[in-house]
């Protein structure tokens, strides 16, 4: 009988964890944009020499199986209004760029930018994921309209 009473507290424990999504459970905090479809050439090309004109230092560029992606280093941006009332002393995000291979084949590939943020509490020396700032997301937004508008300029010109 006592098992039997362990065994149904431990399924529903279980449950209960599952239900509440876990201790580890995290908002996505990550800005995801999509810009597109390109081939991998253009992507390989046309990207790096936009990213450098919109003044994002490439780290490194990774070919994988089925796509590629190209990291950019850490910006340090001004900290907004938010941060500040959140007690936030430092920030810093990154851009990371993710071509992925459609479905359909065709050696085209979706094209997205992802970006992560981190920040710096008062009294800490720890970086934390934080949500990511409007004015991030704008500088994005302006650099993902422009590499969108070159794809697409690239494609035509065939």
């Amino acid at each position: 009988m006592r098992i039997k009473l362990i065994m149904i507290a431990s399924f529903l424990m279980l449950f209960m964890l599952a239900c509440s999504g876990g201790a580890s459970s995290k908002a996505v905090r990550d800005h995801r944009t999509t810009v597109g479809t390109a081939t991998m050439d253009d992507f390989t090309t046309i990207t790096p020499r936009i990213l450098n004109r919109a003044r994002f230092m490439v780290d490194r560029t990774e070919d994988r199986g089925a796509g590629a992606i190209i990291d950019c280093k850490y910006e340090y941006p001004a900290l907004s209004n938010e941060e500040v009332l959140a007690g936030i002393e430092e920030v810093r995000y990154k851009l990371t760029l993710e071509a992925r291979m459609k479905g359909s084949g065709g050696e085209m590939y979706n094209v997205r930018a992802i970006v992560q943020s981190y920040g710096r509490y008062k009294g800490s020396s720890d970086w934390v994921e934080i949500q990511t700032s409007d004015i991030t997301k704008q500088r994005i937004k302006s650099f993902v309209n422009e590499l969108k508008t070159d794809f697409e300029n690239r494609i035509r010109s065939f």
